[in-house]
């Protein structure tokens, strides 16, 4: 026995009597001999089974091709004391998880397009605004068919019938800078309420003084003319809401929706107030114009606090130098001065030439009466409620210096068609289209001047650029007298040949205005 206690190695008895003793006197053996003298004659084979052990035929049936499987060589190995068989660890192939028969696959959801129409009237405030512009616009619209009437019974003058027409601007180009003062200084919903109130007031007077009967022309002139001086602030004090009220990205949307307001009205109340004054007379529509801006007033009244940004105390060596402030700030602004330089091309190009107009075109060139007239008034109150929509739906635009050019394009394109149409049935849509790009460049060139201002300054600056506003009967007049001389369609070209030279001029000196 070994030093292990194991006999593996022990010397078989076979070797004591096939030993060779190398002493004795026998003839001596090869090498090869006496090797083969000490191995035994008969060596056992070993016991060797080339038969699968049946823990080997359980994972042969369990994994019968692609697996390496490990397994012990007989069933004494494979087993521990307690009896429990060793599996060995095999690791079991991925199925694929199947869905169950029932449960219906996935499909992608198509969410529909977003209409971005009448995004800014989720905004409270919005609502009550844009309800007391409905009401001011539906006034105003109102007071043009009773004052154009009364002033021609008055007078039986076709001029100063289309002088007091305009008068309400002339307040505007005068003033207008010290009425964006005020909006920057003091409350701006209690500026616009108040002079609603203001208005509303005026109207009730002057339509008690028509009732009593003792009204002469210059009794007009003056109502007209107090009456533009409450859009002096109504006008800088709306615009400078809006931006306070909606976000950024909407403020197209909200001044196209404000645009709808007048458009609604325009379309509407010249026809109720024309049917009002042939029944009750001049001294109860303007009755009912006054209750209307009153209604106006109580939803401005609607709207949450705005907070001043001044002192309500104003001097005016101090007011003339914060005019003076909003100037320079214009000047060194180049967007904002192109914006409103090109403000003036609708306010003294378009709308006389185009709008003003109208009247000579049925009578001159068309030879129809004043129910076409009337049609063709009505494509205007048509295309301006048109762009609105359009406008109001595309959201938040991103290259508004193209669409400002696209919209004096579209202008000039159906002011030039309009003069060379021999017929009024092409009048219509032409006429519509004018006006879509006309509200289309109006709601454009605010919103994008009022995303630009900051609040400190842009009660000044809306004042100075309503100032646009009050040059249309500067191009009124212009408009008149190049159209008695050559014909409404030789005045239309002219116009439309000026526009484009002032627009391109513009967009050339102020780069910025094509990168906006």
């Amino acid at each position: 026995m070994n030093k292990n206690g194991s006999d593996a190695f022990r010397k078989p008895e076979s070797y004591s009597s096939s030993t060779t003793d190398l002493t004795s006197s026998h003839p001596p053996q090869s090498a090869e001999q006496a090797v083969k003298s000490l191995v035994p004659t008969e060596v056992p084979a070993p016991d060797v089974s080339l038969a699968p052990t049946p823990e080997q035929q359980e994972v042969a049936t369990a994994h019968p091709v692609g697996e390496i499987v490990v397994a012990p060589a007989d069933s004494d190995t494979a087993r521990v004391g307690s009896g429990r068989r060793l599996r060995p660890h095999i690791r079991k192939p991925r199925v694929p998880r199947m869905r169950a028969p029932h449960i219906q696959p996935r499909v992608p959801r198509i969410r529909p397009v977003r209409v971005h129409t009448f995004d800014s009237f989720l905004h409270r405030d919005y609502r009550f605004l844009w309800a007391s512009t409905l009401f001011f616009s539906g006034a105003f619209w109102m007071q043009q068919v009773i004052i154009g009437w009364l002033t021609y019974q008055l007078t039986q003058s076709a001029l100063l019938t289309s002088l007091v027409m305009g008068l309400d601007a002339l307040p505007i180009l005068i003033a207008g800078p010290l009425g964006g003062l005020l909006v920057d200084r003091w409350d701006k919903r209690k500026l616009l309420a108040g002079v609603f109130v203001y208005q509303s007031l005026l109207a009730l007077g002057f339509g008690a003084l028509v009732l009593l009967g003792d009204v002469n022309a210059w009794h007009v002139f003056g109502f007209v003319f107090l009456m533009g001086v409450g859009w002096v602030i109504a006008d800088p004090a709306r615009m400078a809401l809006i931006p306070s009220i909606v976000p950024r990205h909407s403020l197209v949307n909200a001044f196209a929706l404000n645009s709808l307001a007048f458009s609604i009205t325009r379309l509407a109340i010249p026809a109720a107030g024309g049917a009002l004054l042939a029944i009750a007379g001049a001294g109860a529509a303007l009755l009912l114009q006054g209750a209307i801006v009153a209604v106006g007033a109580a939803m401005a009244l609607g709207l949450g606090a705005f907070a001043s940004a001044g002192q309500s105390k104003l001097s005016p060596r101090a007011a003339l130098s914060e005019i003076l402030e909003g100037v320079r700030y214009i000047r060194e602004n180049a967007v904002v001065l192109g914006l409103l330089l090109l403000g003036f091309i609708p306010a003294v190009l378009v709308s006389p030439f185009l709008h003003g107009l109208i009247p000579v075109y049925a009578a001159e060139v068309y030879k129809v009466g004043p129910a076409t007239l009337g049609l063709l008034m009505s494509a205007v109150g048509a295309g301006f409620l048109t762009g609105t929509l359009a406008l109001a739906s595309l959201g938040d635009i991103q290259r508004k210096g193209l669409m400002i050019m696209g919209c004096i394009a579209l202008i000039c394109v159906s002011m030039a068609a309009l003069a060379l149409s021999p017929t009024i049935t092409m009048a219509y849509p032409l006429v519509a289209i004018g006006s879509m790009g006309t509200m289309g460049f109006f709601s454009i060139t605010s919103a994008t001047m009022q995303s630009i201002l900051p609040d400190g300054i842009r009660g000044r600056v809306s004042g100075i650029y309503i100032m646009t506003f009050g040059a249309m009967p500067l191009g009124n007049l212009t408009a008149g007298v190049i159209s008695e001389s050559m014909g409404a369609p030789t005045a239309t070209l002219i116009a439309c040949g000026l526009i484009v030279v002032a627009a391109s001029a513009l967009m050339v000196l102020f780069p910025s205005l094509r990168r906006l």
